[in-house]
């Protein structure tokens, strides 16, 4: 049944577009694609389906693009590990190598100096990161160029739930049975919580590999033939792609406030004030003692008097 269903809707695609071959300006389906839903527990149509967004499921075929996100995620956290001694970490000692003028010889600087026997490397290799830069607006266009073409190819298979009722190998392994017609290994995208009992189930499988959506990049597209991508998977990636970031959600999302949003309190005289460092509040102490012993005004008047000369104050003491 799943296979019928399968050959309907990939007939489907080949009446809708022809193959990747379309050319790069014009965008490759003519309507709208829904894809239907497999249930993942009996591998079998669910008689539902979803239809994918075509900002991001019907873009032009641009193999440039992609080509460049894919050497930009390649090189993304690539570094050069290895370098040679530069000079000042050369062991050798500080003393010259003779007298400067009088013996003949030419002069001879450092004795780890480039050229020398034991000598340092002229312009060796250093320490250094090798990501190149990419505009954001390229790499998201990239991205829905793979997820594009990933769904004309029929990579893309969408089941409802990734949800096991125990977190069992075996019990994996038996609902994959039906999944068995797909090319190996299988990969299958969840949502940015993904269940544990399947992360546990599925941890020692060869043949299956997990990621959640903000995981899923152009790489894992190119890499896996088949892919199972959960319904809930689908949703959060168009809105994340509709927003136009490439961070997806996830708990290391960042909220900035304005400064209109964070309540500010206003001032109460009728409640005491609480202050924060201990020489404050003993100077409140001293000044309400000072009141309630009615000495404040006389405190004032012998408080030393301030008296501008120029740009320089001078203290008048009585």
């Amino acid at each position: 049944m799943l296979q019928q269903c399968l050959k309907i809707f990939r007939f489907s695609f080949a009446a809708n577009t022809p193959s990747l071959a379309t050319p790069w300006s014009l965008k490759p389906f003519k309507t709208e694609v829904s894809v239907p839903i497999i249930r993942f527990h009996d591998a079998q149509p669910s008689g539902q389906s979803i239809t994918l967004d075509q900002e991001i499921f019907n873009q032009p075929i641009r193999r440039d693009l992609v080509q460049r996100l894919v050497r930009y995620t390649d090189l993304y956290d690539k570094k050069v590990t290895k370098a040679t001694l530069a000079l000042r970490d050369a062991a050798a000692s500080g003393a010259k190598n003779h007298p400067q003028k009088k013996t003949g010889r030419a002069r001879q600087g450092h004795r780890q100096r480039p050229g020398r026997n034991k000598g340092i490397k002229a312009h060796g290799r250093k320490i250094r990161s090798l990501r190149i830069d990419l505009p954001r607006k390229v790499r998201l266009q990239a991205y829905k160029v793979g997820l594009t073409a990933a769904l004309i190819e029929g990579k893309f298979t969408v089941i409802d739930t990734e949800k096991l009722n125990e977190g069992k190998t075996k019990h994996l392994v038996q609902l994959m049975k039906g999944f068995e017609s797909f090319t190996q290994p299988l990969l299958i995208v969840t949502s940015v919580d993904p269940d544990d009992l399947f992360l546990r189930a599925s941890r020692n499988l060869d043949s299956l590999e997990t990621c959640t959506v903000k995981e899923f990049n152009i790489i894992k597209i190119l890499k896996f033939k088949s892919i199972l991508i959960t319904k809930e998977a689908i949703l959060q990636l168009t809105e994340s792609l509709k927003q136009r970031k490439l961070a997806l959600l996830g708990d290391n999302k960042i909220i900035k406030k304005k400064y209109s949003e964070y309540p500010i309190e206003e001032y109460d005289p009728t409640k005491p004030l609480d202050l924060k460092f201990k020489v404050l509040r003993e100077y409140l102490e001293d000044f309400e003692k000072l009141k309630q012993e009615g000495q404040l005004d006389k405190f004032i008047q012998d408080m030393p008097k301030t008296k501008k000369v120029g740009r320089i104050n001078t203290i008048n003491h009585h």
